[in-house]
């Protein structure tokens, strides 16, 4: 649960987090308050929300926050989270607005906002229901992926679980999408690195052979050496560490045969 030690404070105002709606009855205490807002977050659980943004103004223009709660996220958070704003000086009747944003892995996922009016030295209760930000992009209780509004079955072109925005795998480098929603070859990691470029059988794989050496690039199903792939110099396909006097250089360009010797900076000295 939230406990109270997490605060913040900007300009005098501060926001407290409290005990979530279920165990009011061991954390609330409305006479230590003051004026204040105290706002129970609403929000479907598939949305995953690890934090809250919150933010908004009480009377004439007196702002408070923006406000990340908790400010390192260290898990889900569940419907009925609520949160403390504590005012300070603020005029009997005057209107108060609050806004509060879903965050998922510090992606704004879900907004909500309300407007209440403030009584002088007490605590107003605010619930505010969180939607997501784009319902395009999220569908609410799917069990697979969002694609146009639209709950999906998770597949290769359609991957994602939890309701989140479907993904496209690469055909060329993954071959299913897993229980996850993440695509990958089969029981490994989608092909990503550079040493290949294709699934085949649920294998990485450099065209018709495995992954490339080190110090080599997959390149039209063929491992060569290359300036993206090798820190030395390169002899034919193969990477040397060129700070030798017979292969001499770095950055993936061509070894070079020295007179003297090879430096340091493995550059030739003739």
């Amino acid at each position: 649960m939230m406990r109270g030690s997490d605060t913040a404070a900007r300009g005098g105002w501060k926001l407290v987090l409290v005990c979530a709606v279920l165990l009011l009855g061991g954390c609330r205490n409305t006479d230590l308050s003051g004026t204040a807002l105290y706002v129970t977050t609403e929000f479907d659980p598939t949305l995953l929300l690890t934090q809250v943004r919150v933010w908004g103004t009480a009377g004439e223009g007196q702002p408070f926050g923006p406000h990340v709660l908790p400010e390192q996220p260290s898990r889900l958070l569940s419907s009925g989270e609520t949160l403390r704003v504590l005012l300070g000086e603020a005029a009997n009747g005057a209107q108060a607005k609050v806004y509060v944003e879903g965050l998922r892995d510090s992606t704004v996922v879900a907004r909500g906002e309300s407007t209440v009016q403030l009584r002088e030295g007490q605590e107003v209760d605010v619930v505010l229901r969180l939607e997501p930000s784009n319902p395009d992009t999220f569908c609410l209780g799917c069990a697979g992926c969002c694609k146009d509004g639209v709950c999906t079955e998770a597949a290769l072109e359609t991957c994602g679980t939890g309701g989140n925005a479907c993904v496209t795998c690469d055909s060329a480098r993954s071959d299913t999408c897993d229980a996850r929603g993440v695509c990958v070859c089969g029981s490994n990691p989608a092909c990503g690195d550079l040493t290949v470029d294709r699934c085949v059988n649920g294998q990485c794989r450099c065209g018709s052979s495995g992954p490339c050496a080190q110090g080599q690039e997959c390149v039209d199903g063929t491992c060569r050496c290359t300036t993206n792939s090798c820190a030395g110099c390169c002899s034919g396909n193969l990477c040397d560490a060129g700070n030798t006097k017979d292969k001499c250089g770095k950055g993936g360009e061509v070894c070079r045969k020295c007179n003297k010797s090879c430096n340091a900076d493995r550059v030739c000295i003739n």
